[in-house]
């Protein structure tokens, strides 16, 4: 019975997985940008490998497209096309196998056989994968349905093809489609966030080899380090720092299991000479060179996040700003503390910047991240930035007597100061911002250190100016100091003088008692703001009942010095006085109340003991300061109300010129049509055939045209709606003795109302996913043109 009962166990079971994990890839967390940045990989390898065989390809290029939104939603896709020599149909066939990669791990940027189905899993429930070479006659290809896959339970895959529209086509491409989620409205919203990552990805590929890749018809530039010229250096510790350092290491050589995509570990490499000291190892087992090469340089300007090393794998960079290398890891505490940048890093920023091949290094599957625990990293980071700190204090702290001559190390130590002049090759703020969009621009005159280098010996001049010359003369060469020990006090040995003689002391005259500002007298200058006066509570505690007070003429007086606000309290009773023509209210975007939540956040800390002032700050600002929110919800309804008022006036003010505002409507048809929309939804069909045929009476839809309507109107009847009759600002009141100069005069305050009137529209456009990404700064604008709005319209 045991014998027969062995007999009917099998020696092997199917393991195969369900389709079903097809679709499961596209639940691996891959940004839109990294779904396409792996196909258009594949598409770059395919002319890596043409070349390395000694074929040539005519035309190198690469075109990612999505729908427009003209196409309906069940019907857009996402196609990736590159001008290749093409596959056939079992290249095909293997391209799409999960797991399966034909692709030379050592040489191209495919490395694990999942890039293709990840990204086309994660874009699409449907991937279509066509090729033609130059000798076939059709595109022949699979499609990857995973809801056919998956009720078919197999991974059997429907053969396509296609006829070739030019019989010289040749190349590969992908269409995806049924997109998922919200594939499309990222993609359509984040057009140019894909494109400038795409750019900055394939930078070194795009400035040294002959490909072209497009995205939505613009054809993809590499991104510019605006660095300062190699030739330009600055002296530390006696020694000259160039600018720009170049880099070329050898790290020697490890044995490679292309199989495994792994270095073999120490135990393996002596296995290994063991195993195969007098026969030829396996073909996967190779000696693979690990060559760092690249340069490390200071940018022409600082900033507090553009700066960094990026690293850069077989051409495609993996890393982008990296700031890793500016911490240094202590293995006796395991804690990492920065070092570069230290001074002004917060404020300012920092300027070292590189670019840095490590083609030996192993990516992670999402090729946003080297494996770190390859030994062959640690090499890469010491030789980069030595072993160590940077720091020499830091260094000498930790028995190290030797300065850190790494790249980094001494860019960083020579280069950590930012005064402004030669010596340490930095540039103002203000300054290096203008030269920095001249560069952006490509214009040939800033593209060169020359201008930033005028501008740094400027400001040598200035601060010898200032100085009355104890600064020194101007250094004009390339080659000025930046040793830190120059920026201590001069030491100057003098000849010992002669004692003067003793003379009897003078009676100090009497110093003027300065002068603080009373609440009282402070209080006679003022106006009390009823709407922010009253109580002012954080939580369930009791509250400060706070009087809120603005100056009206003189100033507010803190020991004979002016000051912006004032805060009085005398037990639950509070003060607050504030100057609304000082320079920090009148020109700083702050406003009062926002000082006042400061100073009882404060209060309220202390009196019932809260651990953190951000906390109640935080709340009461929430709670008292909701007018000054600028969430787009809100702005969408002040917007609405600003074109509702419009709309109305706009009905008195042009009754008597009916035919002239129809005919203004009707000249847009897109306009026209929603009018028409707008009436339908009400069931008016009497309005709507009167407005349709441009009846008098059809003046009536004016109420229900879009706002973008009132727009025009506003700009085409701008005489009989201003000076005052619907809008305050002056337009035929404008008179000046050249008729030309009134005729601009005009033109410019018609344009500034309407100016405010184009923010409005902007944020009533403001709709989908995309709309809450826009930053702060771009709702305050239109929060600031609505008031202007608000006050503007005459009722």
């Amino acid at each position: 019975m045991l014998e027969k009962a062995l007999e009917r166990v099998p020696e092997t079971v199917d393991i195969t997985p369900s389709p079903r994990i097809l679709r499961i890839l596209g639940e691996i967390p891959f940004e839109s940008w990294q779904c396409l940045a792996e196909l258009v990989d594949n598409s770059i390898d395919a002319f890596a490998e043409a070349a390395r065989a000694g074929k040539e390809v005519s035309e190198k290029k690469i075109t990612v497209t999505w729908s427009s939104e003209a196409v309906a939603a069940a019907a857009r896709t996402i196609e990736i096309v590159d001008t290749g020599l093409g596959m056939e149909l079992t290249q095909l066939q293997n391209a799409a196998r999960a797991g399966y990669s034909s692709n030379d791990p050592v040489h191209n940027l495919g490395l694990f056989g999942m890039g293709f189905n990840i990204s086309t899993a994660r874009l699409g429930e449907n991937t279509r994968l066509l090729s033609a070479t130059p000798e076939s006659t059709e595109w022949t290809g699979i499609e990857i349905d995973f809801m056919e896959l998956i009720n078919s339970k197999n991974y059997t895959a429907k053969v396509i093809t296609e006829q070739k529209v030019d019989p010289s086509e040749h190349g590969t491409k992908v269409i995806v489609s049924r997109l998922k989620g919200e594939t499309y409205t990222r993609l359509r919203d984040q057009e140019t966030i894909v494109r400038r990552q795409l750019e900055n990805v394939y930078s070194t590929l795009l400035g040294e080899i002959d490909v072209e890749i497009y995205l939505q018809g613009k054809r993809l530039t590499p991104k510019q380090h605006c660095i300062w010229g190699s030739s330009r250096c600055v002296t530390h510790s006696g020694r000259q720092v160039n600018a720009v350092l170049s880099i070329d290491r050898d790290l020697g050589n490890a044995l490679f299991d292309v199989n495994r995509n792994a270095y073999l570990s120490w135990d393996e490499q002596e296995r290994f000479h063991d195993d195969f000291s007098d026969c030829p190892p396996p073909s996967h087992l190779i000696e693979r060179p690990k060559r760092l090469r690249g340069w490390i340089g200071i940018q022409r300007y600082a900033d507090t996040n553009d700066f960094g090393i990026d690293f850069i794998r077989n051409g495609r960079k993996i890393f982008i700003s990296n700031k890793d290398l500016f911490s240094w890891d202590n293995p006796l505490t395991g804690t990492s503390k920065l070092e570069y940048p230290v001074e002004l890093g917060s404020t300012v920023g920092g300027r070292i910047v590189g670019e840095v091949h490590v083609d030996y290094l192993l990516p992670t599957y999402q090729k946003n991240d080297f494996d770190r625990t390859d030994p062959s990293w640690r090499e890469t980071i010491e030789a980069l930035r030595g072993v160590g700190p940077m720091l020499p204090r830091d260094r000498k702290a930790m028995g190290y007597d030797d300065p850190n001559t790494s790249p980094i190390g001494q860019l960083a130590n020579a280069y950590r100061r930012m005064d402004p002049g030669t010596k340490c090759l930095y540039v103002n703020k203000s300054t290096s911002r203008t030269l920095l969009d001249g560069f952006r621009r490509s214009d040939p005159d800033y593209v060169t250190d020359d201008k930033w280098w005028t501008a740094a010996q400027e400001a040598d001049k200035e601060v010898a100016t200032r100085g009355a010359g104890t600064a020194g003369e101007v250094d004009t060469g390339v080659a000025p100091s930046d040793n830190l020990d120059n920026y201590g006090p001069v030491e100057t040995v003098h000849a010992v003088p002669t004692p003067a003689p003793i003379l009897p002391a003078k009676p100090a005259s009497a110093k003027p008692v300065p002068v603080t500002s009373t609440l009282d007298s402070l209080m006679l200058k003022s106006k009390l703001l009823t709407s922010w006066t009253g109580p002012y509570a954080y939580a369930a505690t009791p509250p400060l009942q706070v009087k809120v007070w603005e100056l009206s003429s003189g100033q507010i007086l803190r020991e004979d010095t002016a000051v912006p606000y004032m805060f009085f309290q005398d037990g639950i009773e509070c003060d607050f006085v504030f100057n609304p023509r000082d320079i920090l209210l009148n020109q700083y975007p702050i406003e009062p109340r926002q000082i006042l939540c400061l100073y009882l956040a404060e209060r309220f800390k202390a009196r019932d003991k809260i651990a953190d002032i951000g906390k109640v700050y935080s709340a009461l600002v929430q709670s008292k300061l909701q007018d000054l929110r600028v969430d787009r919800t809100s702005l969408q309804e002040k917007a609405d109300g600003i074109f509702d008022r419009l709309r109305e006036r706009l009905m008195e003010k042009l009754t008597d010129r009916k035919q002239e505002v129809l005919d203004c409507v009707h000249e847009s048809n897109g306009e026209t049509e929603e009018t028409v929309m707008s009436l339908l939804s009400l069931s008016n069909g009497p309005l709507t055939i009167k407005f349709q045929s441009r009846e008098e009476e059809g003046f009536d839809a004016l109420g229900f045209v879009p706002s973008k309507t009132i727009l025009r109107l506003v700009d085409r009847f701008a005489e009989a709606l201003f000076d005052g009759k619907v809008l305050a600002a002056p337009y035929l009141s404008l008179s000046l003795s050249d008729p030309q100069a009134t005729e601009r005069a005009r033109a410019e305050s018609k344009d500034r109302v309407l100016s405010f009137l184009k923010d409005a529209l902007w944020i009533l456009s403001q709709t989908g996913a995309g709309a809450a990404a826009r930053s702060k700064d771009e709702m305050s604008r239109c929060a600031h043109s609505i008031n202007f709005l608000s006050h503007e319209i005459v009722d």
